[in-house]
């Protein structure tokens, strides 16, 4: 049993489910909702009259709400009693809105308190997720097989507008055969390969699989997606996610989020890859701009020998190697290791822009902003509001130098 009081319990479960809340919405709502939760309770548990939720008018979040020390009177039995009924009706309250990650969020607030231990006390969060799914599965009807071919079926549409449609379903095939060493329910998904049907491959996933468990079925089918979204160069990562929700259909990208399939996670994964291309285009980009004041292997020495005196400025340096004995090979001789796309992207933006910097002074012995301006060229509008976004700002560089 935990060591804290009821009062510090109720002050982190009250803050932590207001503020989960109030990410989904706003701290107002979540403060009327969990008063309106309050008031409901109070018919079962009278000690909620130590806890009062004033007009959330003039005061959001926790600063609405005040509890009294008098509830460290409560029998612990009682007390744990309604933590689990405020959890729970906060859940019923949210619908939609509280989804499945909402209580693993929630979860992992609870988990980061120290001395706070709910388990202990008969509250099983991890249940909860599960019966939140099972209660989710029977509303929605969802069926594993049809979840997994429908997000086949629109992954493949999207392989096949860059690859031909032979390649693009060979490719399919790869992605499911590698997950099927990880998942071996995908045994039960059904490549067909008919001559009847001029070499057409298609999928069909087999009625075994939908006694799987679905929690595990939505992990696979979030990692396929995200095999694909990074396994493959898309013209742009963002649109990738665009198109295939697009391909997928409104409703059947509601029934695989709702089984706990986390595109974020896909989105966030899609955006430190492409952290690691930006800064590969950058340098790559000014080993060209200099290679034409000098020669190319002088151009990738110079650069080289820039990122070795900045890395005690910018750490996230040591992530990026140039290999000086490959010159001739362009952009081959730039290794930027995935260690990258853990660091922070502002962290990275100043790091670039400092090279960048550099470089225009070394080279642009007449005119450094002359110098950007060709890098700006070389590098292409695309990766110029790349890195703008992450703190370069080419036009205020050239700006400093003319």
């Amino acid at each position: 049993m935990t060591n804290l009081t009821n009062y510090e319990v109720i002050e982190h479960i009250l803050q932590v489910l207001i503020s989960k809340i109030g990410r989904r919405t706003s701290m107002g709502f979540a403060a009327v909702t969990v008063d309106t939760i309050l008031k409901e309770l109070k018919l079962k548990y009278d000690f909620l009259k130590y806890i009062k939720v004033q007009d959330t008018s003039y005061s959001e979040g926790m600063d609405a709400v005040n509890i009294n020390p008098d509830i460290n009177s409560v029998e612990s039995d009682v007390f744990y009693k309604f933590i689990n009924d405020i959890i729970r009706k906060t859940i019923r309250h949210l619908k939609d809105k509280a989804d499945f990650f909402f209580i693993r969020e929630f979860q992992e607030a609870i988990d980061n308190i120290a001395d706070l231990n709910i388990k202990q006390d008969g509250i099983d969060l991890g249940c909860l997720q599960l019966q939140y799914i099972v209660d989710r599965k029977q509303i929605s009807k969802i069926k594993n097989s049809e979840a997994i071919e429908n997000v086949i079926r629109s992954l493949t549409i999207l392989l096949n507008k860059i690859f031909p449609e032979k390649q693009a379903v060979e490719t399919m095939i790869i992605f499911i055969k590698k997950l099927g060493e990880e998942y071996d329910f995908f045994k039960y998904i059904e490549i067909n390969d008919s001559s009847d049907l001029k070499g057409i491959h298609f999928f069909k996933a087999l009625p075994d699989i939908n006694n799987v468990s679905l929690t595990i079925v939505a992990e696979a089918i979030e990692k396929l997606i995200r095999e694909v979204s990074i396994s493959v160069d898309w013209d742009d990562d963002k649109s990738f996610l665009d198109a295939f929700k697009i391909e997928l259909g409104e409703m059947q990208l509601s029934r695989i989020v709702k089984i706990g399939v986390n595109l974020n996670n896909i989105q966030n994964l899609l955006l430190k890859k492409k952290y690691q291309e930006v800064a590969k285009k950058t340098l790559e980009a000014l080993i060209i701009v200099c290679s034409k004041v000098t020669s190319e292997n002088s151009a990738i020495l110079t650069i080289n020998n820039m990122i070795k005196n900045l890395k005690e400025k910018h750490d996230v340096l040591k992530y990026i190697k140039i290999d000086e004995s490959r010159h001739g090979q362009g952009a081959d001789v730039i290794n930027v290791m995935p260690e990258l796309s853990n660091v922070k992207p502002s962290d990275l933006g100043r790091a670039l822009r400092d090279i960048i910097k550099t470089t225009g002074k070394t080279f642009g012995t007449k005119n450094t902003a002359s110098i950007i301006e060709d890098f700006k060229k070389q590098l292409g509008e695309e990766y110029q509001n790349q890195i703008k976004d992450i703190g370069v700002n080419l036009q205020f560089l050239e700006l400093r130098f003319v």
